[in-house]
Protein backbone atom coordinates (compact mmCIF):
# COMPACT_ATOMS: atom_id res chain seq x y z
CA UNK A 1 0.00 0.00 0.00
CA UNK A 2 1.23 4.13 -0.50
CA UNK A 3 0.14 6.39 0.77
CA UNK A 4 -1.40 9.48 -1.46
CA UNK A 5 0.85 12.37 -0.71
CA UNK A 6 3.70 9.83 -2.06
CA UNK A 7 1.76 9.08 -5.11
CA UNK A 8 1.87 12.58 -6.01
CA UNK A 9 -0.29 12.03 -8.94
CA UNK A 10 -1.43 15.20 -10.34
CA UNK A 11 -4.18 13.44 -12.76
CA UNK A 12 -7.02 15.57 -10.25
CA UNK A 13 -5.25 19.21 -10.08
CA UNK A 14 -7.96 21.71 -9.77
CA UNK A 15 -7.71 22.28 -13.74
CA UNK A 16 -9.62 19.30 -14.35
CA UNK A 17 -12.99 20.23 -14.87
CA UNK A 18 -12.11 22.79 -16.94
CA UNK A 19 -9.83 20.81 -19.05
CA UNK A 20 -12.76 17.45 -19.52
CA UNK A 21 -15.28 20.59 -20.29
CA UNK A 22 -13.05 22.34 -22.71
CA UNK A 23 -12.05 19.05 -24.64
CA UNK A 24 -15.20 17.45 -24.77
CA UNK A 25 -16.40 20.84 -26.36
CA UNK A 26 -20.03 20.31 -24.89
CA UNK A 27 -21.71 21.44 -21.48
CA UNK A 28 -21.62 18.45 -18.91
CA UNK A 29 -24.70 17.62 -17.45
CA UNK A 30 -24.74 19.39 -13.57
CA UNK A 31 -24.59 15.75 -11.69
CA UNK A 32 -21.30 15.08 -14.00
CA UNK A 33 -19.66 18.34 -14.03
CA UNK A 34 -20.73 18.67 -9.94
CA UNK A 35 -18.43 15.13 -9.75
CA UNK A 36 -15.55 16.77 -11.87
CA UNK A 37 -15.32 18.96 -9.47
CA UNK A 38 -15.66 16.92 -6.59
CA UNK A 39 -12.60 14.87 -7.86
CA UNK A 40 -10.40 18.37 -8.77
CA UNK A 41 -10.52 19.33 -4.91
CA UNK A 42 -9.73 16.02 -3.61
CA UNK A 43 -12.46 13.83 -2.55
CA UNK A 44 -11.54 11.04 -4.66
CA UNK A 45 -14.19 8.71 -2.56
CA UNK A 46 -17.00 11.07 -2.70
CA UNK A 47 -16.27 11.97 -6.43
CA UNK A 48 -15.85 8.01 -7.16
CA UNK A 49 -19.62 8.05 -5.73
CA UNK A 50 -21.41 10.51 -7.58
CA UNK A 51 -19.66 9.39 -10.92
CA UNK A 52 -21.36 5.69 -10.50
CA UNK A 53 -24.59 7.71 -9.71
CA UNK A 54 -24.60 10.07 -12.89
CA UNK A 55 -26.10 8.33 -15.76
CA UNK A 56 -23.57 5.98 -18.04
CA UNK A 57 -21.11 7.71 -20.17
CA UNK A 58 -17.47 7.54 -21.50
CA UNK A 59 -16.71 10.52 -19.17
CA UNK A 60 -18.08 9.41 -16.21
CA UNK A 61 -15.96 6.25 -16.57
CA UNK A 62 -13.35 8.36 -17.06
CA UNK A 63 -13.74 10.35 -14.05
CA UNK A 64 -14.24 7.07 -12.15
CA UNK A 65 -11.16 5.74 -13.62
CA UNK A 66 -8.99 8.99 -12.40
CA UNK A 67 -10.67 8.42 -9.00
CA UNK A 68 -9.45 5.14 -8.93
CA UNK A 69 -5.80 5.96 -9.72
CA UNK A 70 -6.06 8.65 -6.63
CA UNK A 71 -8.70 7.31 -3.97
CA UNK A 72 -6.94 5.48 -1.20
CA UNK A 73 -5.53 2.94 -0.16
CA UNK A 74 -3.54 2.91 -3.28
CA UNK A 75 -2.49 -0.52 -3.98
CA UNK A 76 -0.75 -2.05 -7.17
CA UNK A 77 -4.33 -4.30 -7.80
CA UNK A 78 -6.39 -0.36 -7.46
CA UNK A 79 -3.62 1.12 -9.95
CA UNK A 80 -3.98 -1.90 -12.11
CA UNK A 81 -7.59 -1.48 -12.31
CA UNK A 82 -7.64 1.96 -13.00
CA UNK A 83 -5.32 1.56 -15.76
CA UNK A 84 -7.59 -1.24 -17.40
CA UNK A 85 -10.43 1.04 -17.34
CA UNK A 86 -8.01 3.95 -19.15
CA UNK A 87 -6.95 1.48 -22.00
CA UNK A 88 -10.32 0.43 -22.99
CA UNK A 89 -11.33 3.99 -23.19
CA UNK A 90 -8.38 4.77 -24.98
CA UNK A 91 -9.39 1.98 -27.54
CA UNK A 92 -12.06 4.55 -29.13
CA UNK A 93 -10.78 7.70 -31.18
CA UNK A 94 -12.64 9.97 -29.72
CA UNK A 95 -11.75 12.90 -27.19
CA UNK A 96 -12.65 11.18 -24.16
CA UNK A 97 -10.40 8.32 -25.32
CA UNK A 98 -7.73 10.26 -26.12
CA UNK A 99 -7.84 12.18 -22.92
CA UNK A 100 -7.71 8.33 -21.47
CA UNK A 101 -4.67 7.64 -23.33
CA UNK A 102 -2.80 10.68 -22.00
CA UNK A 103 -3.74 9.53 -18.11
CA UNK A 104 -2.83 6.75 -19.22
CA UNK A 105 0.63 7.82 -20.33
CA UNK A 106 0.67 9.32 -17.28
CA UNK A 107 0.34 6.16 -15.04
CA UNK A 108 2.81 4.49 -16.76
CA UNK A 109 5.59 7.71 -16.88
CA UNK A 110 4.78 8.28 -12.95
CA UNK A 111 3.49 4.83 -11.44
CA UNK A 112 5.08 4.26 -7.82
CA UNK A 113 5.87 0.49 -7.87
CA UNK A 114 6.74 -0.27 -11.53
CA UNK A 115 7.34 3.17 -13.77
CA UNK A 116 7.86 2.29 -17.86
CA UNK A 117 8.94 5.27 -19.40
CA UNK A 118 9.18 3.55 -22.56
CA UNK A 119 5.62 2.62 -22.08
CA UNK A 120 4.86 5.63 -21.36
CA UNK A 121 6.21 7.09 -24.40
CA UNK A 122 4.07 4.95 -26.75
CA UNK A 123 0.69 5.98 -25.34
CA UNK A 124 2.46 9.63 -25.85
CA UNK A 125 3.22 8.66 -29.28
CA UNK A 126 0.12 6.72 -30.13
CA UNK A 127 -2.05 10.43 -29.42
CA UNK A 128 0.05 12.50 -31.22
CA UNK A 129 -0.08 10.24 -34.11
CA UNK A 130 -3.93 10.71 -34.21
CA UNK A 131 -2.91 13.86 -35.91
CA UNK A 132 -5.78 15.67 -33.75
CA UNK A 133 -3.94 18.37 -32.40
CA UNK A 134 -6.68 19.19 -29.41
CA UNK A 135 -6.06 19.76 -25.42
CA UNK A 136 -4.70 16.15 -24.96
CA UNK A 137 -2.21 15.16 -27.84
CA UNK A 138 -0.67 18.76 -26.97
CA UNK A 139 -0.15 17.93 -23.28
CA UNK A 140 0.94 14.50 -24.91
CA UNK A 141 3.69 16.09 -27.06
CA UNK A 142 5.51 18.37 -24.03
CA UNK A 143 5.56 15.01 -21.79
CA UNK A 144 6.59 13.43 -25.50
CA UNK A 145 9.60 16.08 -25.74
CA UNK A 146 10.67 15.91 -21.95
CA UNK A 147 11.21 12.15 -22.46
CA UNK A 148 13.16 12.27 -25.35
CA UNK A 149 15.74 14.90 -24.15
CA UNK A 150 16.18 13.11 -20.67
CA UNK A 151 14.91 9.48 -19.83
CA UNK A 152 14.97 8.31 -23.77
CA UNK A 153 17.36 10.20 -26.13
CA UNK A 154 17.72 9.11 -29.26
CA UNK A 155 20.94 7.03 -30.34
CA UNK A 156 23.83 8.50 -31.50
CA UNK A 157 25.88 11.67 -30.26
CA UNK A 158 24.37 14.55 -28.30
CA UNK A 159 23.47 16.75 -30.98
CA UNK A 160 21.99 14.21 -32.68
CA UNK A 161 19.90 13.85 -29.85
CA UNK A 162 18.90 17.41 -29.79
CA UNK A 163 18.45 17.57 -33.15
CA UNK A 164 16.09 14.66 -33.09
CA UNK A 165 12.96 16.68 -31.11
CA UNK A 166 13.13 19.73 -33.35
CA UNK A 167 10.45 17.71 -35.57
CA UNK A 168 7.99 18.00 -32.36
CA UNK A 169 7.58 21.36 -33.48
CA UNK A 170 5.59 20.65 -36.39
CA UNK A 171 3.24 18.36 -35.06
CA UNK A 172 1.15 21.10 -33.35
CA UNK A 173 0.14 24.74 -34.48
CA UNK A 174 -1.19 25.76 -30.90
CA UNK A 175 0.63 28.98 -30.53
CA UNK A 176 0.82 28.36 -26.09
CA UNK A 177 2.03 24.45 -26.82
CA UNK A 178 4.72 25.73 -29.58
CA UNK A 179 5.83 27.85 -26.45
CA UNK A 180 6.47 25.49 -24.29
CA UNK A 181 8.39 23.08 -26.80
CA UNK A 182 10.48 25.88 -27.26
CA UNK A 183 11.77 26.48 -23.70
CA UNK A 184 11.91 22.83 -23.28
CA UNK A 185 14.50 22.61 -25.42
CA UNK A 186 16.25 25.78 -24.88
CA UNK A 187 16.41 24.35 -21.28
CA UNK A 188 18.00 21.21 -22.43
CA UNK A 189 20.63 22.52 -24.79
CA UNK A 190 21.32 25.44 -22.30
CA UNK A 191 21.78 22.23 -19.64
CA UNK A 192 24.00 20.40 -22.42
CA UNK A 193 25.65 24.05 -22.47
CA UNK A 194 25.09 24.06 -26.21
CA UNK A 195 25.37 28.31 -26.45
CA UNK A 196 25.04 28.72 -30.36
CA UNK A 197 22.14 30.20 -33.04
CA UNK A 198 19.82 27.34 -32.20
CA UNK A 199 19.64 27.57 -28.72
CA UNK A 200 18.88 31.49 -28.98
CA UNK A 201 16.46 30.65 -31.70
CA UNK A 202 14.32 28.31 -29.23
CA UNK A 203 15.00 31.27 -26.44
CA UNK A 204 13.66 34.12 -28.66
CA UNK A 205 10.56 31.95 -30.05
CA UNK A 206 9.57 31.16 -26.42
CA UNK A 207 10.16 34.89 -25.31
CA UNK A 208 7.97 35.83 -27.80
CA UNK A 209 5.33 34.33 -26.59
CA UNK A 210 5.25 35.18 -23.08
CA UNK A 211 3.02 37.11 -21.10
CA UNK A 212 4.37 39.81 -19.14
CA UNK A 213 3.05 38.43 -16.21
CA UNK A 214 4.96 35.23 -16.61
CA UNK A 215 7.68 34.99 -13.81
CA UNK A 216 9.80 32.88 -15.79
CA UNK A 217 9.72 36.39 -18.16
CA UNK A 218 12.54 37.87 -16.44
CA UNK A 219 14.86 34.89 -16.91
CA UNK A 220 14.39 34.56 -20.20
CA UNK A 221 15.20 37.85 -21.14
CA UNK A 222 18.69 37.28 -19.49
CA UNK A 223 19.35 34.44 -21.02
CA UNK A 224 18.50 35.24 -24.49
CA UNK A 225 21.57 38.23 -23.76
CA UNK A 226 23.54 36.07 -22.02
CA UNK A 227 23.74 33.29 -25.17
CA UNK A 228 23.32 36.58 -27.61
CA UNK A 229 26.73 37.94 -25.76
CA UNK A 230 28.82 34.60 -26.51
CA UNK A 231 27.56 34.82 -29.89
CA UNK A 232 28.90 38.01 -30.47
CA UNK A 233 25.28 39.72 -31.16
CA UNK A 234 25.86 42.83 -28.94
CA UNK A 235 22.90 44.51 -30.24
CA UNK A 236 20.54 41.50 -29.51
CA UNK A 237 22.05 41.21 -25.88
CA UNK A 238 22.01 45.33 -25.17
CA UNK A 239 17.94 45.20 -26.28
CA UNK A 240 17.31 42.16 -23.93
CA UNK A 241 19.64 43.64 -20.81
CA UNK A 242 17.59 46.89 -21.24
CA UNK A 243 14.32 45.39 -21.46
CA UNK A 244 14.84 43.86 -18.29
CA UNK A 245 15.87 46.94 -16.23
CA UNK A 246 12.69 48.69 -17.53
CA UNK A 247 10.39 46.26 -16.78
CA UNK A 248 12.12 44.39 -13.47
CA UNK A 249 13.12 47.69 -11.49
CA UNK A 250 13.07 46.12 -8.56
CA UNK A 251 14.45 42.66 -8.94
CA UNK A 252 17.13 41.49 -7.28
CA UNK A 253 18.79 40.87 -10.39
CA UNK A 254 19.03 44.57 -11.48
CA UNK A 255 22.46 45.10 -10.45
CA UNK A 256 24.09 42.45 -11.91
CA UNK A 257 22.44 42.99 -15.18
CA UNK A 258 23.33 46.67 -15.05
CA UNK A 259 27.09 45.66 -14.35
CA UNK A 260 26.27 43.10 -17.90
CA UNK A 261 25.19 45.76 -20.03
CA UNK A 262 28.09 48.07 -18.74
CA UNK A 263 30.62 45.64 -19.29
CA UNK A 264 28.94 44.09 -23.08
CA UNK A 265 32.32 42.90 -24.91
CA UNK A 266 34.63 42.56 -22.41
CA UNK A 267 35.32 39.68 -20.51
CA UNK A 268 32.49 40.32 -17.15
CA UNK A 269 29.90 36.91 -16.90
CA UNK A 270 26.48 38.49 -15.62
Amino acid sequence: MISRRRLGFCLAANLLTAMVARATEKTLPPSLAEAWQTLSIGFYSDAREQFTTTAPSREAQLGLAIAQLNRPPITPSSLANAQQQLARLAARDDITGHAARYFLGRLLQIHPMTPDPMAAAHEYERLVATGADDLWCRLALVKLTILRLTILPAPGTLSAQLAAVEPLLELTSDPATQHDLHLVIAEARLNHEFYDAATLGHLQAALATTRESDTMRADMLIQVARVATLLGQRAVAQDHYERFLRDYPKERRFYTVTSALAHLGAAFPP
